[in-house]
């Protein structure tokens, strides 16, 4: 029976990414820097009426999350907080500190009617644009 090999392409991709782990883990695991900490996950979706962001925050708590609207602007900012166990730490990857998120947004919105709900460790904002500006013609009267 005979060997399966990997192809030269598959090899190279296959060390490459075992060479950027090792790297990662070395060298940017723990500092109180990482990006993980600084720039929580964001999707932003485009509607009809609406811009919608989604946030991933687990574990924080809502009262560790501030978010801010203006019209052409959204900013989240917060605090992942340190949870500890009893017993010796073995592996570590879960970072804790604050973060802070802003965006310029694409379009215009209605920064009074923006709601954000939270659930399952995602923050859902929902951000209604403002109407736009619709053309109309007039008629011009006579004097």
């Amino acid at each position: 029976m005979r060997d399966l090999v990997r192809s030269s392409r598959d090899l190279q991709n296959f060390f490459r990414s075992g060479i950027d782990r090792f790297f990662a883990d070395a060298f940017f695991r723990n500092w109180p820097f990482s990006a993980q900490e600084m720039f929580p996950p964001v999707d932003l979706y485009q509607t009809d009426n609406s811009l919608v962001a989604l946030i991933d925050l687990p574990g924080v708590e809502t009262k560790d999350v501030e978010v801010t609207a203006t019209v052409d602007s959204l900013t989240i900012s917060g605090e992942f907080k340190p949870v500890s166990e009893d017993g010796e730490v073995l592996w570590q990857e879960r970072s804790a500190g604050k973060f802070y998120r802003s965006f310029k947004l694409p379009v215009h919105i209605k920064s009074d009617k923006v709601e954000a709900n939270y659930k399952n460790g995602v923050l859902r904002i929902v951000m209604p644009k403002v109407d736009e500006l619709k053309s109309s013609s007039i008629r011009i009267k006579e004097s």
